[in-house]
């Protein structure tokens, strides 16, 4: 909420400011109205290029691809637009070749960017992308350049059409600066009639239903599918064993370990007596008992504690902020979780909140970060972690960073 609210302030101030930019620079409504309404455009079109500019980065940060709605059909939108305002605009409107023909320096820094940008991202709807995202919705990616590019089609040839005087515009309250032809806006044009042939003509290659090698490449896909799936299957089975088996090792150690460390309290506790009782043989009044037995305490305890944090550290080389955020909302875990709750991945030991790690584990036996399998006792009962106590560890790892 609080960078929307930056970003809106932002916006709102360019705003402003070039309202009284156009206003002070005598390009008021009434004074000259193509005039007014450019230094308008021109800070509608900051704050479009700096949320265009964050949504490209955001794609990029997560290693998206950039097939969003937004970007082909909106950079196309805006490249349009400022393209036919190439005609109408008082600021930025010197013609950078003398003839029929308009392309000043507003069309080539406002529209031919977004024109270029969008156009590159249409045509990798043809060769690579294959849907279209708009929000949570997808949009197959052939259907979408065929509706973009009718669309575009129509509004370009509707616009040359009007600025050569063969529709009427009377229902536009703006008059033309000047009558050369928008070169921006016909190589758009032309671009788009281009794509959308390459529609029409690029088809998927047929082949007939009773070729027999087809058949048989079709089998033997369908045999090795099945074969990767069985191996699949067991090399899970037999991880899932080894882990069991492990696990059971661990637990045979630990029994043993404890069993040795209390021979090794009653051995410490026979000796501490007879050296009390030699102590009181020889009248000296001093003690080692209890000094030894705190010590021994505090290194159990220190060592402890140690063995908390190792355990609490996600697997990896370098350190970062990143390592310690849940794997499947990204967000870092604060005090207002703690009635949630942290799970670590046996393997990786990277973190995810608990009701999200049950909703994984429900449909998947693998961990989503490292594919590791989990073993099945893990799912079912998995070691929760406080959310106090997991900070407590990143703050001891943040000092290694």
């Amino acid at each position: 909420m609080k960078v929307n609210l930056t970003k809106f302030i932002i916006y709102l101030v360019v705003l402003l400011l070039n309202f009284f930019i156009a206003l002070f620079t005598g390009n008021s409504p009434d004074q000259s109205l193509n005039g007014f309404f450019s230094f308008i455009f021109l800070g509608i079109w900051i704050c479009i290029s700096i949320e265009y500019v964050s949504k490209i980065k955001k794609l990029r940060e997560y290693s998206s691809s950039l097939n969003n709605f937004a970007l082909i059909f909106g950079g196309l939108g805006v490249g349009v637009f400022y393209g036919i305002w190439g005609d109408y605009t008082t600021i930025l409107s010197e013609n950078t070749n003398s003839g029929n023909i308009n392309f000043n320096t507003w069309i080539i820094i406002l529209a031919i960017p977004y024109m270029f940008f969008s156009m590159i991202l249409l045509f990798l709807c043809l060769t690579k992308y294959t849907s279209i995202y708009l929000g949570n919705k997808s949009i197959y990616a052939r259907t979408f350049m065929i509706f973009a590019s009718i669309f575009y089609i129509f509004i370009n040839f509707f616009y040359l059409l009007m600025s050569q005087g063969v529709i009427s515009d009377t229902f536009w309250i703006f008059d033309p600066e000047t009558s050369a032809l928008n070169l921006a806006i016909l190589l758009n044009l032309l671009t788009l009639i281009f794509y959308f042939i390459i529609i029409i003509v690029k088809r998927r290659p047929r082949t007939s239903r009773f070729s027999m090698n087809r058949v048989s490449s079709r089998l033997s896909n369908i045999d090795r599918r099945i074969r990767d799936a069985d191996n699949y299957v067991s090399s899970a089975r037999r991880g899932e064993e080894n882990a069991q088996a492990q696990e059971r090792q661990e637990k045979e150690r630990k029994k043993h370990q404890k069993e040795r460390e209390r021979e090794n309290v009653r051995r410490r506790k026979r000796q501490e007596q007879e050296r009390i009782k030699q102590t009181k043989a020889k009248k000296v009044k001093k003690s080692y008992s209890q000094p030894r037995i705190q010590r021994s305490t505090s290194t159990s305890s220190t060592s402890s504690r140690k063995k908390q944090l190792l355990m609490m550290r996600p697997k990896t080389g370098q350190l970062s902020k990143d390592d310690f955020k849940c794997i499947f909302c990204f967000e870092f875990p604060t005090i207002s979780d703690g009635h949630r709750g942290i799970v670590l991945c046996p393997n990786c030991r990277y973190p995810a909140h608990v009701d999200e790690f049950k909703n994984w584990v429900r449909t998947s036996n693998l961990c989503s970060r490292c594919d590791g399998v989990i073993s099945s006792s893990f799912r079912r009962n998995p070691k929760i972690i406080p959310v106090k106590e997991y900070l407590k560890a990143y703050k001891f790892w943040k000092k290694k960073f």
